[in-house]
């Protein structure tokens, strides 16, 4: 019987070191001296690494690195990650630990007497039957002494984790291969994704990324973005490859899908009447508002590429601005928009977020009266302030709610214009760009109206989703992307008009959120701090990317104490991915930075 015994595990000792052989390259073995430990409070394997090995690889002596190792009795892949390390000199096994009488511990430096074993401290994670193919389970099995432990190919590290679970690829793990893919189903944006990170950490890199990923993965994914920033109009110029950072960080966008030739992008451009008549001398054609956007905001960065060597063709037409080289053609078509009040006077009760609920009910009544002919909102406001409103008992303080809001949204200029336009429900169905750009930065508008501007497109887009889904005609999936988010959904409690437009803006994205997913509306927010956003916003961002942040901040999200101090020092781009799908729950990745498109900090730009 035990030579039977003895032949068998002879047999299964080659057949785990030819399995760990194609499954990577093989640096130690599970300690035979050291128990290995599998109960309901440990799920340590103890390896043993020898110094030549040691040291031909600079990632072994870091917490973190993935190994595998291939069970003897099983012949299971079991995922490992380093937790800690035992380094000791040959010297100490000849002579006490007490520094006060060891050997030499304060004379010459014997090389040879570091020649010894590390003892490699490992957690189990995932264990694979790659013998059947099988799914990954957890790793609840105790690794047999002497079996085989490898640094593992990206691939079967990306099959334990199933980090590359999807099309939309994020970036690439941060361990030591840096070639283990992250990737994200699209459907998983239909639940939401939320950036945090200090300023310059990589957030507004890594949403162009998601961007440009968007684009080259998904035909039935288009993206929206609200741009306040003044980073987002620009996407459709090329990287400037001729800064060595750029080049390596578009070097690792391509790796994950393929390179970057140009990107068609459609730019809804909010217009007033003193924006026309500062930029256009009041002409109100779409070829003149087109020449002056090029002019003002595009042109200046195209003179700036050319300065670094670029040299472009470039196209200004009818709503139309293409820009090309033999190595990028980007085609952008400008959208003006403005309120027309005969249209917005359904929604306008609704349309400023500063309303009272009771300022809001009372315009409703007041609007739908019978005899009353408003033309305009001017013709509005006055025959509002004219009107004896005493029979329906409104309170002073909501007509006076009402008439600052009303007077509020006509000082916005945005009602009106006249200008050349396309419909926004047109934009929003039956727009060929997957990418919409809704600049808020460079209409020269203030805050207010860019929260205005905001909250309808929001209301906008949910009721022409509604209509699709009603009618069966709703087959694309539409990411709404927010950056500085805090901005528009702030968590901030001022006065009584500050409570009210943070309760209306909760409840609108709120009600976006939870009834979004039918209608495959997704969001990605960003933001530096989630104290400044909006509860809800954080409850139901089900996917959240941490960024370098401060350590407490992260620690509240989810990372360990000992994770959220490492992630306050890290480099720009690398960050957590917490996501449900995942599974291990988080992992953490490093993304291109800077993206492969357009990111400009544009005071150099002039």
């Amino acid at each position: 019987m035990s030579e039977d015994i003895s032949n068998t595990i002879k047999d299964k000792i080659e057949k785990a070191k030819a399995l760990a052989i194609t499954l990577g390259v093989i640096v130690g073995r599970v300690a035979r001296s050291i128990p290995n430990k599998v109960d309901e409070e440990n799920y340590i394997t103890n390896v043993i690494i020898d110094a030549t090995t040691y040291y031909k690889y600079p990632f072994l002596g870091k917490v973190g690195v993935l190994l595998g190792a291939v069970d003897i009795k099983s012949l299971y892949f079991v995922l490992l990650r380093v937790v800690g390390y035992e380094r000791s000199d040959v010297s100490s096994l000849l002579f006490s630990d007490s520094p006060i009488i060891s050997s030499n511990d304060t004379g010459e430096e014997e090389p040879g007497s570091l020649i010894s074993n590390v003892v490699v401290k490992c957690e189990m994670l995932t264990k694979v039957n790659v013998l059947e193919s099988t799914e990954p389970e957890a790793a609840d099995i105790v690794i047999e002494p002497q079996s085989p432990v490898i640094i593992p190919q990206p691939e079967i590290i990306e099959r334990s984790l199933d980090t590359n679970r999807g099309l939309l690829k994020l970036g690439y793990l941060d361990n030591q291969s840096s070639q283990v893919k992250v990737a994200i189903s699209l459907d998983d944006l239909n639940y939401h994704m939320l950036l945090l990170g200090t300023t310059g950490a990589g957030k507004t890199s890594f949403v162009k990324d998601l961007i440009a990923g968007i684009y080259k993965a998904a035909d039935d994914t288009r993206a929206l973005i609200f741009d306040a920033t003044g980073d987002y109009y620009h996407i459709f110029l090329p990287p400037d490859k001729t800064n060595k950072t750029v080049k390596q960080s578009v070097s690792m966008f391509e790796s994950l899908y393929s390179r970057m030739t140009g990107i068609d992008l459609g730019i809804i451009y909010p217009v007033t009447k003193r924006w026309l008549k500062k930029y256009t001398n009041g002409k109100k054609d779409l070829l003149s508002i087109t020449t002056a956007y090029y002019k003002l905001y595009v042109e200046p960065i195209v003179r700036y590429l050319e300065r670094k060597g670029y040299t472009f063709y470039v196209s200004v037409d009818k709503g139309k601005i293409v820009i090309s080289n033999s190595e990028w053609k980007a085609e952008t078509e400008i959208y003006p928009f403005y309120f027309r009040f005969k249209e917005a006077r359904s929604i306008l009760p609704r349309l400023n977020p500063y309303f009272s609920e009771q300022a809001t009910q009372f315009l409703k009544i007041l609007m739908k009266r019978e005899g009353r002919k408003y033309e305009s909102l001017s013709d509005l406001i006055e025959g509002f302030e004219k009107e004896d409103l005493e029979h329906i008992s409104i309170h002073k303080s909501t007509k006076e709610n009402i008439l600052r809001g009303l007077y509020l949204l006509k000082e916005t200029g945005l009602f009106d214009v006249g200008a050349e336009r396309v419909p926004l429900s047109i934009i929003l169905s039956n727009s060929s760009k997957k990418i919409l750009v809704f600049d808020l930065y460079n209409s020269e508008i203030d805050d207010f109206s860019q929260k205005i501007l905001t909250y309808y497109m929001l209301d906008k887009i949910f009721d022409v989703r509604e209509k699709q889904m009603k009618s069966g005609l709703l087959k694309d999936r539409i990411i709404l992307i927010v950056d500085e988010a805090h901005k528009f959904f702030p968590s901030v409690k001022g006065g009584e008009e500050d409570a009210n437009y943070v309760r209306r803006v909760a409840g609108k994205i709120a009600m976006m959120m939870r009834l979004g997913r039918r209608r495959k509306i997704g969001f990605i927010f960003s933001t530096h701090n989630p104290a400044d956003l909006s509860d809800i916003i954080v409850q139901l961002a089900n996917t959240k990317v941490i960024f370098r942040i401060k350590a407490e901040v992260a620690e509240a999200m989810g990372l360990s104490r000992s994770e959220a101090k490492t992630l306050s020092w890290e480099k720009n781009g690398v960050a957590y991915l917490i996501s449900p799908w995942l599974r291990e729950g988080k992992v953490k990745i490093k993304v291109p930075v800077p993206p492969p498109l357009g990111h400009y900090d544009l005071s150099k730009a002039t």
